[in-house]
């Protein structure tokens, strides 16, 4: 143990308590986030659960501190938002909220009082230094998220089962490194009193004071846009492939790639920035914002105006001309952790008093919070009306907010001035250290994404005259009493072993969800071919379709909504010689959206063969949508030669999940799996076909 506090004392405890922090302050919020959501999404409903926010306006504190804050205070509350850290992934829903948010709220008010210790050493040198260990330290903390995720196919493994040690073993070096600092202290005590008396010997009038306070409030609202935009793009890959159905693996290992190299320049050729002037960043921001925008943007279709209104119909793959701002946006990605760094070393050269700090900083959650919901009113435009109705259709507004922020807030940083950036680290040692972590992280996120997604999936499929289908409401990986249930959907999955799954409620791959991707931890634990359906940035429920068997054609076709959109997943699968058209439904809103949603469906399935339809049509036997399918479909639930149920709380009468097939194949079995045993809000039901 003291040769591993030695270590972290001579590399750099600053840099291992900035990366631990900044990677816990994700980790936390996401937790946080994700609770909130989870237990509101069962009332579909907004309530005081959602006041967990209000931790993030813990730099509220500051305003008690006009001057310094008290000695220790910064490594009481990384010792703190550790512990709360390592506990909070035991707890259930609501008590997650609690733990998590105090988590938030220690680093929060971390954040803060780091910059005002930082700003007591007024040297050059030290300040371009601290700003190039937070820019650092949030990409290498990104960096880990990535790495963390790609091991556990999207989901976080460091927070998950027995791998939580992982958790543990990055608490040790974060204490560690707080340790460090407090002996560094005890044995530079009176330095840093020389420090205070020149910070308060240069102080300027009160009106200067006054101006520079907007400025510090500029500069921290900017910080704060830097780490938004990445919690809600860069932490997890799996968010923009979900937006654009692009290639999981490529955008990953780009991103990858993108934030590595970004640390190493950073870390060893720091001087480039000094070659940056006022246009070049510029010109770089602005690229940089219009490609986020355009990825999101070229996405994004208009969608029915009317009941009458023709569909819209999207096939698949696009074109690749909608992939080129995707491109271009990866490869301008480290505009952001420049931004951070130029952003924080202004901050510094400020020298703002702890309370001033605070405010902006506060200035920089409100922000937050509210870019937050309206990126999640575009999820739920019809549930919060009359508010939410504004957001239809404009998930591309948040982010063009966040983007445009960074620079517009510290357009300071952009005007010529003495920047003297230097290496971090100067010994061979040292930088074979930073080269071995990078390129650990590097290979195991590549190694990692591969192995799941390039697994053989050749079945044999000579003799097969039947087929096991599933259709299953997850609720976003919820069970009834709000806790994410990944794991127990999966088991129950298994354990019917379908060939076709279609699953409905499934868009997970969004901040609101930590950014974990069910579809794709089901597909890849299954080791099945799997498509995604409507993209995230449309605003539907999601409805993807997983299957043993080759996956040949993908469509999805948009109704009239005044509800939720209604995205509706259309697909062709090859077992053998036979190929079997599959739709999977969850429409939506007024009779009039139910009604469009119908008439479309039953149009592209009528005198197609081989018809599987499936999913939450939220509509029950006799009422005339249940009618059209019986028309030309047969019920696999009144059709079966044999029908079971599992559990007791299920009412036949009440189905609105239906499974509805070509009259040609024969329904030997079908089963419904009621609440709470379907580990989630509705029923879950599979039949078996011959054909």
């Amino acid at each position: 143990m003291e040769s591993i506090k030695n270590f972290i004392k001579k590399f750099n405890s600053d840099l291992v308590l900035l990366t631990g922090m900044f990677l816990f302050l994700f980790q936390l919020l996401g937790d946080l986030i994700e609770s909130v959501y989870m237990l509101d999404l069962l009332n579909e409903t907004l309530d005081e659960k959602a006041g967990g926010l209000f931790f993030l306006f813990t730099p509220l504190i500051l305003l008690i501190f006009r001057e310094k804050v008290p000695d220790y205070f910064l490594e009481v509350l990384a010792i703190i938002a550790t512990i709360l850290r390592l506990i909070s992934p035991f707890l259930d829903s609501a008590n997650r909220i609690i733990t998590s948010g105090l988590g938030v709220g220690c680093i929060m008010l971390f954040l803060p009082i780091y910059f005002s210790q930082s700003i007591k050493d007024q040297n050059l040198e030290n300040k371009e230094k601290i700003s190039l260990k937070l820019s650092v330290g949030l990409a290498s903390a990104i960096m880990l998220s990535i790495t963390f995720r790609a091991l556990n196919a999207t989901v976080d493994i460091s927070s998950y089962s027995y791998f939580q040690f992982i958790g543990w073993v990055i608490a040790i070096f974060v204490i560690l490194s707080i340790i460090s600092r407090i002996l560094e202290k005890k044995t530079e005590g009176s330095t840093n009193i020389s420090n205070e008396g020149k910070i308060l010997s240069n102080e300027k009038d009160e009106s200067r004071k006054n101006i520079r306070f907007k400025g510090v409030k500029l500069l921290s609202l900017g910080i704060m846009s830097v780490i938004t935009l990445n919690y809600f793009t860069f932490i997890s890959p799996t968010v923009i492939s979900r937006w654009t159905e692009g290639d999981y693996i490529t955008i990953s290992i780009a991103i990858a790639v993108m934030v590595s190299a970004t640390i190493l320049i950073l870390t060893f050729k720091p001087e480039i920035l000094s070659k940056l002037n006022s246009r070049i960043l510029w010109i770089w921001n602005g690229l940089f914002v219009a490609s986020l925008v355009l990825t999101i943007a070229v996405h994004t279709f208009p969608f029915p105006a009317n009941p009458t209104s023709d569909p819209v119909i999207i096939n698949h793959p696009l074109g690749i001309q909608y992939y080129i701002p995707l491109v271009i946006m990866i490869a301008l990605l480290p505009i952001v952790f420049i931004d951070f760094t130029l952003l924080s070393r202004e901050l510094i050269e400020q020298h703002p008093r702890p309370s001033k700090i605070g405010a902006g900083f506060v200035v920089g959650s409100l922000f937050f919070i509210l870019v937050m919901f309206m990126l999640v009113f575009t999820n739920i435009w019809g549930y919060v009306e009359p508010v939410s109705q504004l957001f239809r259709n404009l998930f591309w507004l948040p982010f063009l907010l966040v983007g445009i922020t960074i620079p517009i807030m510290g357009k300071a940083i952009f005007k010529k001035r003495m920047l003297e950036f230097k290496s971090l680290f100067t010994n061979l040692r040292d930088k074979i250290i930073i080269i071995t972590f990078i390129a650990v992280l590097l290979v195991g996120t590549t190694v990692s994404i591969l192995a799941w997604e390039l697994r053989s999936k050749t079945q044999d499929t000579s003799g097969i005259t039947s087929l096991r289908i599933m259709s299953y409401n997850i609720q976003q990986g919820v069970n009834i009493y709000g806790e994410k249930n990944y794991d127990n959907q999966l088991a129950l999955i298994k354990e019917i072993n379908p060939d076709i799954l279609g699953l409905v409620e499934s868009d997970t791959a969004r901040m609101t969800h930590g950014s974990s991707d069910v579809v794709r931890y089901f597909a890849d634990h299954l080791n099945y071919y799997s498509f995604y359906g409507p993209r995230t940035v449309t605003g539907t429920y999601g409805a993807a379709i997983l299957s043993r068997y080759p996956i040949i054609k993908t469509t999805t076709f948009f109704t009239y909504s005044d509800k939720d959109e209604v995205g509706t997943t259309e697909v062709q699968i090859r077992v053998g010689t036979t190929i079997f058209n599959v739709y999977l439904n969850h429409p939506a809103g007024s009779t009039d959206a139910r009604q469009a949603h119908m008439d479309t469906l039953m149009n592209r399935i009528n005198s197609k063969p081989d018809v599987i339809s499936m999913g939450d049509f939220n509509h029950r036997n006799n009422t005339i949508y249940y009618n059209m399918s019986v028309a030309i479909l047969q019920d696999v639930w009144e059709n079966a030669l044999t029908r079971s149920v599992v559990g007791s709380s299920f009412d036949p009468s009440d189905r609105i999940d239906h499974i509805f097939v070509s009259p040609s194949f024969t329904v030997s079995e079908t089963q419904y799996i009621s609440i709470p045993e379907s580990q989630s809000d509705h029923p879950a039901v599979w039949t078996e076909i011959q054909f």
